[in-house]
């Protein structure tokens, strides 16, 4: 029972979150959806597979270090592109001065 419920929120999440990207215009809203994607959905899968199979297993072991290395690399992908849309529309890297005005 504990399972279907994981795997269903897993599911869901990642069906909210290509909704997500189909909704939004812009790629640097895109990727807050794409970044959701990479953390709770694996998160959610990772925790199905460790209760039934139990963490100290081989399975569960490989299911916890695939959602982990998951959130990682996706939360460092998700930087490199969130620079290089920055880069592409404003020419910088560098906050405006109203950026920095209003501390974002």
């Amino acid at each position: 029972m504990t399972v279907d419920i994981l795997i269903a929120l897993g599911v869901a999440v990642e069906l909210a979150c290509c909704a997500g990207l189909v909704a939004m215009r812009r790629a640097i809203d895109r990727l807050h959806y794409a970044g959701a994607a990479t953390t709770v959905g694996p998160a959610l899968v990772a925790a199905a597979v460790c209760v039934e199979e139990g963490l100290f297993t081989t399975n569960g072991l490989n299911a916890v270090v695939v959602a982990v290395l998951l959130a990682v690399l996706g939360a460092a992908l998700a930087t490199a592109t969130a620079r290089a849309i920055r880069l592409r529309e404003r020419g910088t890297l560098e906050s405006s001065r109203a950026e920095r005005e209003r501390g974002s």
